[in-house]
């Protein structure tokens, strides 16, 4: 398609409208109108049209009304109320709701919207409250030249953009992953990691909960369309929850490795908390009997040693280090004051696996 008629497709004088696009039989597309609308269903064969509508322009629910191949559910599903995602196929009409992430200037977020959509063999309407990463992504390939012959392959393309937008994100999640178990591993810096990752957690957490909804979703599609007269919308629903499938078990598996640094992380800390423990209590029993000695000739009675000689103090300094020694050669006797790192050498260590 050539750049003015792109340019055109943003221009159209259907309210509320981000672009509108009109495909003939062989996939090419050129500017919508709102003819194209009112002709419906009336295209002629094998051509459609796909409309991407704003949702904060109020002039869309009027709009939708005038459109007579629109059920009242479809056009609810359009500019209603949604808190979930699903997908209803009732007559000829396929209609919902899917979890995208938002799209600026700056590139893709990790917010997310939900993509509305009602698609029925001359038509696709979509519609946002602000860009998604799905439907942008589908604009530019159909502005690259990208052909489609028909709105359920397009609906395809644009749940196929969404799964790569989800796929994309949860490699960057691995890798994030991959670069903390270094640090985790190789330098046991495990305090520092505990706020990273558990911002990873969140990003995996949200993504699961998407790409389930999302499978659940095709997977819904795909028993509704599963019949003789939707054999086109069967296969696209097939790809998309084996698809979704594939996606989530890679998140469930991003979810597994995230846990079990955490554990690892946790068992780091718990490790450096014994060892400080440890530390505190040796200090606390060598300076236990000085305590005692300090205690005994701090009393104010008569007769007490070394009270009237003039080298009472010095005295009193050697019994408080000699106490002090004699507590940690009995803790060295029992084996109960070895150092830290004799200690980290005498834990068994995992046999090595050349697996």
């Amino acid at each position: 398609m050539t750049s003015d008629r792109q340019f055109a497709a943003l221009q159209t004088d259907i309210p509320g409208c981000a672009w509108a696009f009109q495909f003939g039989a062989d996939g090419v597309s050129e500017a919508g109108s709102p003819e194209d609308l009112a002709k419906l269903p009336e295209l002629p064969d094998g051509s459609f049209i796909w409309v991407h509508f704003q949702l904060p322009d109020t002039r869309v629910g009027t709009l939708l009304k005038s459109v007579g191949v629109l059920s009242d559910d479809a056009r609810d599903a359009l500019v209603g109320v949604v808190d979930h995602q699903y997908v209803e196929h009732a007559g000829n009409i396929v209609f919902g709701a899917l979890i995208d992430h938002e799209t600026t200037m700056a590139g893709r977020t990790y917010d997310t919207n939900f993509l509305r959509f009602a698609l029925a063999r001359g038509y696709l309407f979509t519609a946002r409250r602000v860009p998604l990463q799905g439907t942008q992504a589908t604009h530019a390939a159909i502005k690259a030249g990208r052909n489609v012959v028909s709105p359920v392959l397009l609906f395809e393309m644009i749940v196929e953009n969404i799964s790569a937008c989800v796929a994309k994100m949860n490699r960057e999640i691995a890798d994030k992953l991959d670069a903390i178990e270094d640090r985790v591993i190789l330098d046991s810096s495990g305090r520092e990691q505990r706020a990273p990752l558990g911002k990873i957690r969140r990003d995996a957490v949200r993504l699961a909960r998407q790409v389930g909804g999302l499978n659940s979703t095709m997977l819904r599609l795909e028993e509704a369309a599963g019949e003789p007269d939707h054999k086109e919308l069967y296969d696209v629903a097939t790809r998309l929850a084996q698809r979704s499938e594939g996606l989530s078990r890679d998140i469930a598996n991003l979810q597994d490795r995230a846990r079990l640094l955490q554990d690892e992380v946790n068992a780091i800390l718990t490790m450096e908390t014994n060892d400080r423990l440890y530390l505190l209590t040796i200090v606390t029993t060598l300076i236990l009997p000085a305590t005692f000695v300090t205690g005994y000739f701090g009393m104010n009675t008569k007769q007490l040693l070394f009270s009237e000689d003039d080298n009472g103090t010095i005295y009193a300094t050697v019994i408080c280090v000699l106490a002090s020694l004699l507590a940690l050669f009995l803790l060295r006797r029992f084996g109960l004051a070895q150092p830290i790192a004799a200690k980290d050498e005498a834990r068994p260590k995992e046999p090595t696996s050349f697996n």
